[in-house]
């Protein structure tokens, strides 16, 4: 993966709470806008014990963010609908060259533990994250953003925002309120902005891009905060 800029790693790791190291690309530092998009979580399928039980495997090497990022963004070996809707929306539609682009982003999810989405008995379970996932979550965040210094940071979905507040004020963060806008596409986007070491980092949480996203509706409002 000679896309990817691994000096942090040693900083990183030192993270207690960080299952998986970030995808950093190459080129990430060398911008004065850094953007570090943030997924929600992952999920562990599998339709018997023995795949759920392989998938869970995979998702406890610490490179597996970086690895699902290289097999669906630059190998194409699958589709990854949530990213692929949201560069729908950056770009609006546009060609891109993924290299290029993955090259001068970083990516994490903020949810450090893997979702059980496994089939039992024929029925399929849905876990989804908790308040302390959530609460966590910030915890990690803010050592996280302490080595990446992101400039932006683009949420994928909404979830994330609710404990911002409290959480900030909890871990002594300089913060301003959130603002929440119209409602694009059924749901209400929200910024805020957070100080780190003398720095401001623009904060934008959007409607989860995988079910039900459209991308021709939330692209204005992305492209008019983000530069990519």
């Amino acid at each position: 993966m000679n896309l990817l800029d691994l000096s942090k790693d040693n900083a990183l790791e030192k993270i207690p709470t960080l299952t998986w190291l970030p995808w950093i690309g190459k080129d990430y530092f060398n911008s004065n806008k850094r953007l570090l998009i943030i997924g929600e979580s992952h999920y562990s399928d599998g339709i018997s014990d023995e795949a759920f039980l392989h998938n869970q495997q995979l998702a406890a090497r610490n490179d597996f963010t970086r690895n699902t990022i290289y097999q669906t963004q630059i190998q194409k070996a699958y589709e990854h609908k949530p990213l692929k809707n949201l560069f729908s929306a950056l770009f609006g539609g546009a060609i891109i060259d993924q290299n290029k682009v993955w090259s001068q982003l970083a990516y994490y999810n903020f949810v450090q533990r893997s979702m059980n989405y496994s089939t039992s008995n024929g029925q399929k379970n849905t876990e989804q994250p908790t308040i302390k996932d959530f609460d966590l979550g910030w915890e990690t965040f803010i050592e996280l953003v302490k080595i990446l210094k992101p400039t932006d940071c683009l949420f994928i979905g909404v979830r994330a925002a609710e404990p911002f507040e409290r959480m900030m004020d909890k871990l002594n963060i300089k913060r301003t309120d959130r603002v929440v806008h119209p409602e694009i596409n059924n749901v209400s986007p929200r910024t805020a902005s957070i100080t780190m070491d003398g720095q401001p980092i623009n904060l934008t949480f959007i409607k989860h891009t995988s079910a039900y996203f459209s991308p021709e509706a939330w692209g204005y409002f992305l492209r008019e905060r983000i530069e990519i």
